[in-house]
């Protein structure tokens, strides 16, 4: 009896020893398969859709061999590439647009701001003309003013205080100091 209780387990030893051996190589297999390794999904699926009940149910998954997978990879970078040059051109050409605004910009600037310079220059000039003509004795001033051009003349009375602008008017001519007031009325009810 004891050779046979020994043998029932060595036996039930070996069962044992299979069943893991079992196991594991079942383990091993769905592993591979369910990550994929060395292409087993794809193997699978195509061993499984000839067999006649699974084929219906599985469909094969087509397989694209390597170039063809890289010629389409490569052909889609280069598109990729291609729209990418296109925006830096795109890009370049706004670029350049902005600096060709910013420099007509700073040269507008430039002259604007001669223009201002020249201006204030004019109207300096005019205020120093001005000074002088009201430091005058009004007669003196109105005779020199008699040989000028009405404009010129409403010019520099414009920069003159109204004390010495009306002494001057009063000293022209009649004719004159009448039309240089119309002037000055035309342009005081003008509307801006």
């Amino acid at each position: 009896m004891q050779n046979q209780d020994i043998q029932t387990k060595r036996n039930s030893k070996i069962w044992l020893i299979i069943l893991i051996i079992f196991l594991i190589l079942v383990g091993g297999i769905v592993s591979a398969v369910y990550f994929n390794l060395f292409g087993s999904q794809t193997f699978l699926k195509k061993q499984l859709a000839n067999v006649p009940v699974l084929g219906s149910l599985i469909s094969p998954v087509p397989v694209e061999d390597k170039n063809t997978q890289i010629n389409k990879l490569t052909d889609e970078l280069k598109a990729k590439d291609e729209k990418i040059a296109e925006y830096e051109t795109q890009l370049k050409e706004k670029e350049d647009q902005i600096n060709s605004l910013k420099a007509e910009l700073e040269k507008v600037q430039k002259e604007s701001d001669s223009l201002k310079q020249q201006l204030e220059n004019k109207q300096t000039n005019l205020k120093d003309i001005a000074s002088y003509y009201q430091n005058m004795d009004p007669q003196n001033a109105a005779q020199i003013l008699n040989n000028m051009s009405d404009e010129d003349i409403i010019k520099i009375l414009r920069y003159m205080d109204k004390d010495s602008a009306s002494k001057i008017l009063e000293s022209l001519k009649a004719e004159k100091a009448a039309k240089i007031t119309n002037i000055l009325l035309k342009n005081a009810t003008m509307i801006p």
